[in-house]
């Protein structure tokens, strides 16, 4: 049976723009986090389905999420930089918004909060042409973008490039996954491996969980117990999975990470006989991301292969370097 197992796109200019937006903006409570100044991320531009207006979502412990400010008469006007850059490559719908039951994302006649909704943008979705105009307001990126039938402005938090796995096989990944590993073993510099928002899993549901960059340092070593759901419990269920995170994701990753009959491929599906079915085995969130699918396939024979498990760990490139941005493990035993 199936169930739980214990054991960037951004370039360059687009750092350099967000930087120097933070830089020269007086507001910065809701800002988009730069990757390298370890603040928090508002959320909140997302939209569930049957919903009126944005949501703006409840903050996790210890997540920073603020809503977004009112203006009144007395603020001073939003702080505004334009860029424009040669068309890019098309860029792809990533709904990282933990907590929240988001269904598309806004799509506005321009860039901010201010401007009125001409649009959503559906889950996952992909085909997305910038036309190389960003604008930074209050500190978020915003990317003007061309659809089938329309043109309109997204928040790039929950944007990212589209990579083929051919053009994947080209990066560093092997090294980007060596230096997580690493790092999971060490018990530190997690946060220098990982996307500059943070780290998102998924275990055995689409329960989304995120890490902010500030977070990680000593992760390994927090005897927090975290309910986790699994194949047959929600987490609030009493057959939820209940252990650490160094429990439940580093040890089970770095056993089958380390194990001499691993199998790793870019953009593979390698599950077990008894897994669910490969459509289902993404979660939306993270469909946009290229992978690499870590595979042991098991290692007692009187199970048959039943023992199984695999770990699909998504990538971001980040100033010409892959960072891990999320993990989502398929494990069965029998």
């Amino acid at each position: 049976m199936c169930g739980a197992k214990t054991r960037t796109p951004f370039r360059l200019l687009l750092w350099t723009v967000l930087a120097l937006a933070l830089l020269g903006s007086a507001c910065g409570g809701d800002d988009e986090a730069d990757p390298d100044a370890g603040e928090t991320v508002a959320e909140g531009e997302t939209t569930a389905a049957g919903a009126e207006s944005d949501t703006q979502g409840t903050a996790e412990a210890g997540d920073g999420t603020q809503p977004d400010a009112v203006t009144t008469s007395t603020l001073p006007p939003p702080t505004t930089t334009t860029t424009t850059t040669p068309p890019g490559r098309r860029m792809g719908v990533v709904l990282l918004a933990p907590g929240e039951a988001n269904n598309s994302l806004n799509f506005r006649e321009g860039p901010g909060t201010d401007n009125p909704v001409v649009g959503e943008l559906l889950p996952a979705q992909a085909g997305l042409a910038p036309t190389g105009v960003l604008e930074v307001v209050d500190g978020r990126v915003w990317h003007e973008l061309i659809t089938e039938d329309s043109r309109g402005w997204a928040y790039g938090y929950y944007l990212t490039e589209i990579w083929s796995p051919e053009e994947v096989e080209e990066w560093e990944w092997k090294a980007a996954l060596d230096n997580f590993a690493n790092a999971l073993v060490l018990g530190n510099g997690l946060a220098d491996t990982v996307s500059w928002r943070g780290l998102f899993v998924i275990y055995h549901d689409q329960d989304l969980r995120r890490w902010e960059p500030d977070e990680l340092s000593g992760l390994g070593d927090d005897d927090t117990e975290i309910r986790w759901s699994n194949t047959g419990a929600a987490a609030d269920e009493a057959e939820a999975t209940v252990g650490t995170w160094k429990q439940v994701i580093a040890d089970p990753f770095l056993a089958d990470y380390l194990d001499e009959d691993v199998q790793i491929e870019v953009g593979g599906l390698t599950l077990g006989a008894n897994a669910i079915l490969p459509g289902a085995a993404i979660s939306s969130a993270f469909a946009n991301f290229p992978w690499v699918a870590i595979h042991d396939p098991g290692d007692n024979e009187e199970f048959g292969g039943l023992d199984w498990s695999t770990w699909l760990v998504f990538l971001e490139m980040e100033q010409g370097q892959p960072r891990v941005v999320g993990l989502q493990p398929q494990v069965a035993y029998p």
